[in-house]
């Protein structure tokens, strides 16, 4: 049998894990709640601008900044 260590690493979404490598991300979604849900899984200090809107495809971006 094997033992969960306390060591064992955390999986975090994708969009965290490059706004903590670079320093920014966009996040893409269809909808603002999308939007929101994703805000809610960074734990770091940053800034955003508005979203935006694209009227070909309906996605809403924003992007991330970590100060």
């Amino acid at each position: 049998m094997s033992k969960k260590t306390a060591n064992a690493t955390t999986q975090q979404p994708p969009h965290v894990d490059e706004l903590l490598n670079t320093g920014t991300t966009t996040l893409t979604a269809k909808t603002r709640e999308e939007i929101s849900t994703m805000l809610a899984d960074i734990t770091v200090p940053y800034s955003a601008g508005a979203i935006g809107k694209n009227p070909e495809t309906g996605e809403f971006s924003l992007r991330i900044d970590k100060i």
